[in-house]
């Protein structure tokens, strides 16, 4: 059962610092923003986890989004009640599939990112 509540650290770490030799930098901040962000979003541990469909969380959301599953298979069923706020959810997970980038140099700075999630406004 300890291991449906906590996430080996790993699962936090940018792919360019679990190698040997690896650096941590602020894009390594980034992704793991994105990590935390997307398991608000989802509910999910970030491992690859059975509710994962076997892939760490950043892929089986992306996948998702890729193959356009309804938003309801994806989010937190704690969310689905906020019908009014679909796109500020939607907006929400490009922030984070943004942070979770495997290419650091594709990840926003963090200010960036900040000021994406001050722009997404409940209606």
């Amino acid at each position: 059962m300890g291991s449906k509540f906590a996430a080996s650290s790993n699962c936090y770490m940018a792919p360019e610092v679990r190698t040997a030799g690896g650096k941590f930098t602020q894009k390594c901040d980034v992704y793991s923003f994105g990590i935390v962000l997307l398991e608000l979003l989802t509910a999910r541990l970030p491992d690859s986890g059975p509710e994962n469909d076997g892939k760490v969380l950043e892929s089986s959301v992306r996948k998702a989004f890729k193959e356009e599953q309804p938003l309801s298979e994806i989010i937190d069923s704690a969310l689905l009640p906020e019908v009014h706020a679909k796109k500020q959810v939607v907006a929400a997970f490009h922030i984070a599939l943004n942070c979770t980038e495997l290419d650091p140099e594709l990840r926003p700075k963090m200010r960036t990112v900040s000021e994406s999630l001050d722009r997404i406004k409940i209606q």
